[in-house]
């Protein structure tokens, strides 16, 4: 049996191809797609074969899926086919059909539609950088490049007492959404004034946290050198690369702690913890956020395309839209 793909045969070129069905294995779940979102970053930093995402050609990208369990595999259990699910969908991608490991599944609830749950995967990549900062109430957070992760961590950020929570980017557009998702406040730090609207913002003091969802290496020293004596600067985004850091001057002598956070490799499989959640406990969160109307992905979705529409409309917002933030595939 067959299903259809989108394959990254070379650098840089997509195709829609037909591949094979697998089943699934013992602890395996066999997804049906009715969407998958395009993590625009990260998917373009393999596409295109950047430092430190060098995958091994042909590729199929996309790990952020929502549809249908089409069958369970051996020893799956909570699971039955046609419940409605999310998943880390990493070994599935943007294709029709696929299989993917059942501690990546999350059941998606009434009332979360397949658009919203495309969503999963991110949100929890997000909310586990959060919750490793420790936020406390009526701290100033600082959610630094607002792609799809900036955007949900920022939004996670304020749910969790951040007060005020800041967005930072250099784009106007994209400064523009984070104030439809709740920003209390929207710093363009392209602007000569940035670090004076920073210093109102946080009694002069800096943030107590920082967030770098850029995926930039030089970002880190924006990120410490904003930051408040003592505070905490989480890595959220994959940096693509390295850069020279003075940490004597951003690190210790400001007694900053830096934290790593990693979607995958950091996230416990079995129960979930303080500051660490599985990816199932932090995917209902996520649920209950969205139908409690205290979060949303709507500004952040900036087009829907078909399945038929999907190889074109991919290589264009990964080659021509810097600016583009959620596509949605739709695989029905």
């Amino acid at each position: 049996m067959k299903c259809k793909g989108l394959v990254a045969v070379e650098k840089g070129r997509v195709e829609m191809r037909d591949l094979d069905v697998p089943e699934p294995g013992p602890g395996e779940v066999r997804m049906r797609m009715a969407a998958t979102l395009v993590s625009t970053g990260t998917e373009r930093a393999w596409v295109m074969a950047y430092p430190n995402a060098v995958p091994s050609f042909p590729h199929i990208p996309g790990y952020c899926c929502a549809g249908w369990v089409d069958k369970c595999g051996p020893d799956v259990t909570g699971l039955e086919q046609g419940d409605r699910i999310a998943c880390y969908g990493v070994d599935i991608g943007h294709r029709e059909i696929g299989v993917v490991k059942a501690h990546w599944v999350a059941k998606v609830p009434d009332g979360v539609t397949f658009a919203q749950a495309a969503f999963t995967s991110l949100a929890q990549t997000s909310l586990q950088g959060v919750r490793k900062c420790r936020i406390e109430l009526g701290e100033g957070v600082v959610s630094l490049g607002l792609g799809i992760v900036g955007l949900l961590a920022l939004q996670f950020a304020r749910a969790n007492g951040a007060t005020p929570a800041i967005g930072m980017d250099r784009s106007e557009k994209r400064l523009a959404i984070a104030m439809q998702c709740g920003a209390d406040l929207a710093i363009n730090n392209n602007n000569e004034t940035w670090k004076t609207q920073l210093a109102d913002a946080t009694d002069g003091k800096g943030p107590a946290v920082v967030i770098d969802n850029t995926g930039v290496p030089a970002a880190m020293n924006d990120a410490c050198g904003m930051a408040a004596d003592y505070a905490r600067v989480c890595i959220l985004g994959c940096p693509r690369g390295t850069v020279d850091f003075n940490f004597y001057r951003d690190v210790q002598k400001k007694s900053i702690t830096v934290i790593g956070a990693h979607a995958v490799d950091s996230v416990p499989l079995g129960n979930s913890y303080p500051h660490h959640w599985t990816y199932i406990d932090d995917a209902h969160c996520f649920y209950r956020l969205l139908l409690g109307g205290r979060f949303t992905v709507e500004p952040i979705i900036n087009r829907f395309v078909s399945k038929a529409e999907a190889p074109a409309a991919y290589v264009d917002q990964l080659e021509n839209d810097f600016e583009a933030l959620g596509m949605i595939i739709n695989w029905e």
